[in-house]
């Protein structure tokens, strides 16, 4: 489905421009920082681990809940250093059909989503090009940036519902990630991030004026 709604620009802080040419010589900090932050992890989850198999969850349950949270906090976190791992590694240009794009950007997407329900809807198969894994990186980041806004009015009762439209016009393939709940709104490093990464792969963010989501445009031309 292709909306006709005005769009805006997303607000987002100008990556590109800091980290441009010197991306590539800061790869092995980045690098760095993200073993180091994981071996940290790593020591984290075994401890909770052994807490775990020394405690009986009927015995002392708050230690018990305390440990089931801070599983589910360690997942997360390792989600997310594989996440920001995938996104700085600038690799060669590919094609790839949308279905695999999308597949991968939930499988990223998943430990942060929540009670969440994603959709992806598509006329026909649709071949996009890449860059290593920028665009389901992309992706991702948009759909995460949803559901974490749209987490402030979800109960115990509800489930959020995030739809993403794929549709080809022209000489672009246009996607459209809507959710019924809140705006995102400025300042968000993940929008940010995306829009760093759509100039990787020669495509455009942008929020409709008068709807929760993002409408990511995709040069088809080569």
């Amino acid at each position: 489905m292709l909306t006709d709604e005005a769009a805006i620009p997303v607000a987002h802080a100008n990556l590109s421009k800091h980290m441009g040419s010197e991306f590539g010589q800061g790869l092995p900090i980045w690098n760095g920082v993200l073993r180091e932050f994981r071996n940290h992890l790593a020591l984290l989850a075994a401890a909770t681990d052994e807490v775990k198999a020394l405690t009986s969850a009927p015995a002392v349950p708050e230690i018990a809940r305390a440990v089931v949270d801070s599983e589910r906090t360690v997942q997360r976190m390792l989600a997310l250093v594989a996440f920001i791992d995938a996104a700085v590694r600038v690799g060669g240009p590919s094609t790839a059909t949308l279905d695999q794009v999308i597949e991968r950007a939930l499988g990223l997407a998943a430990p942060a989503l929540g009670p969440v329900a994603v959709s992806f809807n598509k006329p026909r198969r649709i071949d996009v090009r890449n860059r290593g894994a920028a665009l389901e990186c992309l992706i991702a980041a948009l759909i995460i940036e949803l559901a974490h806004v749209g987490s402030q009015t979800i109960t115990s009762t509800t489930r959020q519902q995030i739809d993403v439209f794929a549709d080809v016009g022209g000489d672009a393939t246009v996607l459209e990630i809507e959710s019924g709940s809140l705006r995102p709104g400025p300042g968000s490093w993940r929008v940010a991030l995306a829009h760093d990464l759509a100039t990787r792969v020669g495509a455009s963010v942008t929020a409709p004026a008068a709807s929760a989501g993002f409408l990511v445009r995709l040069d088809s031309r080569s």
